[in-house]
């Protein structure tokens, strides 16, 4: 009888081991309903409600059914407020909605944001939270020499009213966007998609000028992925007081 008890007791323990364990939960100011940690499998879509990226690796859900709110742990962790090269006069503010409305313009790539933003009241200055952490060098394969983040192009303050000239889409740049540049060769490029070679079998139209729209949603998904993990890198390893370098005045055919 004992033994029938003990057997008893031992399923009743089994059972209740098997009941569905409640994950933690954990608030986030950008959001009113709690989240819960999420992996991301390689075949989801998902965009991050932060930097409005593909969402991968680790991230957080709303444990809403019916919410479709998504956020990177990196864009969970984003720190308040920064000290910024591109900014130094005065520290920027993480804000989780856009601070003129519905959308803002990144002044560092030059397109729309609608997501998390790193601003400047005093200034109307501001920077999507993707290119915040953007990296200071990139290589592309059909060129020698790494590429260095400028925070303005190099014909930025010439009064001669020449426009910086994309090597890659050879699309003009307004002097104050961000730009990757390789000073040897007077060569550079967006920030984003230009930056990253993608070799194309299909010529280019001639004529043909893709918006700046397109070219953020045709960024590679490394690309995507690489400026959402190497948040957490360039969070933890600014250098606030670094100086942006001077450089000289570039030797590059300009068009007015």
């Amino acid at each position: 009888m004992s033994t029938v008890l003990c057997i008893l007791k031992l399923q009743l323990v089994t059972m209740a081991s098997k009941k569905p364990v409640n994950r933690p939960s954990v608030r986030h100011p950008s959001h009113n309903h709690p989240l819960r940690s999420f992996k991301v499998k390689a075949e989801d879509e998902i965009i991050c409600s932060g930097c409005e990226l593909d969402l991968t690796g680790q991230a957080f859900k709303c444990t809403k059914k019916d919410c479709d709110y998504f956020l990177h742990k990196s864009c969970f962790d984003l720190p308040g407020e920064t000290k910024h090269k591109s900014h130094l006069d005065h520290h920027l503010t993480l804000l989780h909605s856009p601070p003129y409305g519905q959308s803002y313009t990144c002044d560092a790539c030059g397109e729309y944001g609608s997501g998390f933003t790193y601003n400047c009241s005093e200034c109307q200055y501001d920077v999507h939270v993707g290119c915040a952490f953007i990296p200071e060098t990139v290589e592309r394969e059909d060129h020698e020499h790494p590429l260095t983040l400028l925070y303005n192009t190099p014909c930025k303050g010439r009064e001669d009213g020449a426009m910086f000239i994309c090597d890659v889409c050879e699309e003009d740049m307004s002097e104050n966007l961000w730009v990757y540049y390789c000073k040897q060769c007077d060569y550079g490029t967006h920030v984003h998609s230009c930056a990253v070679y993608e070799e194309s079998d299909q010529p280019k139209k001639g004529g043909e000028s893709s918006s700046a729209v397109s070219r953020m949603k045709s960024l590679m998904k490394a690309q995507d992925e690489m400026a959402a993990l190497q948040l957490e890198a360039r969070i933890r390893n600014d250098t606030n007081n670094a100086i942006l370098d001077l450089w000289d005045e570039p030797k590059r055919r300009y068009y007015w």
